[in-house]
């Protein structure tokens, strides 16, 4: 009988990683996973295809190992373009007689909104209801009432350019057969390091990549801002580098191995590493290891708290109470030492790491628990969870059924910066316990 497997790749600007997961009797394992250094990407923008191409094909080439009897192979991907927006739209359902709402008139409205949206050529990746108002009475869930002459209904829609994602595309064609779905990595990092209540309570998510450090909001279940910071893990590496004189392996090396981002260091201790002068090897103390990644870190963490304090001050509504849930630090750059007490004592909120639970309702991944404790491998974890989950996805296109006399639009921009990707095809991403 042949095998279904699945390869989750998340193509980012230092690392591209792949996992298998192979399908056995309803219930998968992985059984195979791989990291390549990338090339062709820098800051998210693929300049060379083919260099990138190269790599994602070696991935695979690693994933498939044994796996090449396997008949059925699917792919799923992420990736974070540079060109996120969230705009808030109104739109209203006026009604010539009473009717009562139903699950597929919130349904009809979502593949309107993405109807519109894909005709001025803005690919939809998120879409939540904010409120409903029912004859102009504001009501929490409008199904089931009884309409007599309206229906409005305010909704969060994340989505970017559409040619923001013609580099990638065109660097995966014809990689497999069919359609290869394809989602942000931030946002589906985000939804796999949360949970329901952590949404509905404010939640940062921070993303601390290599060439950006990205921050999505969350508040009553929506996301609702987002802030990006030009400068990411490789700012660490390069002062790295140019302080010990060392390569850019070799600073990774230390900064995984032995530094732990602290300010003052008690511990004398000497730390050897491989200089680029003379090809020999050097050894710095552990204090000043520690201190050029504390200052490095410090310094985007700064900036994305600075950034943090004027959008709640600016947006207290959106965002009262807080953000109650605290931050959530994932990613690459999560997996330096002690940089949850740094990001808790620049931030002020309580901290944690970012990882995603093997126990979701969706799925459950045998022989992965050492993945599912590195927040390296969030976004592909996140992403699996996404692609299961297989909701909220409305048909693109749908008749206006008789009832409906006049559909009304009114479009409300609330942030501007952009970072985030989505699956191919148009298929909308989101929790489905977060959206009616």
């Amino acid at each position: 009988m042949a095998k279904k497997v699945i390869y989750a790749i998340d193509v980012g600007n230092f690392f591209i990683k792949g996992i298998a997961l192979e399908e056995v009797k309803g219930r998968f394992q992985m059984i195979s996973k791989s990291i390549e250094r990338a090339e062709g990407i820098v800051k998210g923008q693929v300049q060379d295809v083919k260099a990138l191409r190269r790599k994602i094909e070696n991935v695979i080439y690693t994933l498939e190992g044994e796996n090449n009897k396997a008949k059925e192979i699917e792919i799923i991907l992420s990736y974070a373009t540079n060109e996120l927006k969230i705009s808030r739209e109104s739109y209203t359902l006026e009604f010539s007689e009473p009717k009562e709402i139903t699950e597929g008139d919130l349904e009809k409205i979502k593949s309107n909104i993405q109807q519109k949206y894909s005709e001025l050529n803005k690919e939809v990746l998120d879409i939540k209801f904010v409120n409903f108002e029912v004859d102009d009475k504001k009501v929490k869930n409008p199904v089931a009432f009884v309409a007599n002459y309206s229906l409005n209904a305010v909704i969060n829609v994340i989505w970017v350019p559409e040619n923001a994602f013609a580099p990638i595309r065109n660097t995966i064609k014809n990689l497999v057969e069919g359609e290869i779905p394809i989602y942000d990595s931030t946002l589906a990092a985000a939804y796999g390091v949360t949970n329901t209540s952590d949404r509905n309570l404010g939640v940062g998510i921070i993303d601390l990549g290599h060439s950006k450090a990205r921050m999505l909001i969350f508040k009553d279940g929506i996301p609702k801002f987002y802030l990006d910071f030009e400068v990411g893990m490789e700012y660490v590496l390069k002062d790295l580098m140019h302080v010990l004189k060392t390569s850019e392996g070799e600073a990774l090396r230390l900064l995984e191995e032995q530094a732990v981002c602290l300010q003052d260091t008690k511990v004398v201790k000497k730390v050897d590493y491989l200089s680029l002068v003379g090809d020999h090897y050097e050894y710095t103390t552990q204090n000043l290891l520690n201190k050029i990644v504390f200052a490095r870190t410090r310094e985007i963490i700064n900036k994305l708290n600075s950034d943090l304090a004027k959008l709640e001050y600016e947006n207290t509504l959106e965002i009262a109470g807080g953000l109650q849930a605290g931050i959530v630090h994932t990613g690459g750059g999560a997996r330096i030492k002690n940089i949850e007490k740094t990001i808790s004592d620049f931030m002020g909120s309580q901290t944690r790491l970012g990882v995603a639970s093997n126990n979701s309702s969706n799925f459950y991944i045998e022989n992965a628990d050492e993945l599912f404790k590195d927040p390296l491998f969030s976004p592909i974890l996140g992403t699996i969870n996404l692609y299961f989950s297989g909701t909220n996805i409305p048909k693109l296109y749908i008749e206006d059924s008789k009832d409906y006399v006049e559909n009304n639009f009114h479009e409300e921009k609330v942030e501007k910066k952009g970072g985030f990707f989505s699956r191919l095809g148009r298929i909308l991403l989101g929790g489905n316990e977060d959206a009616i």
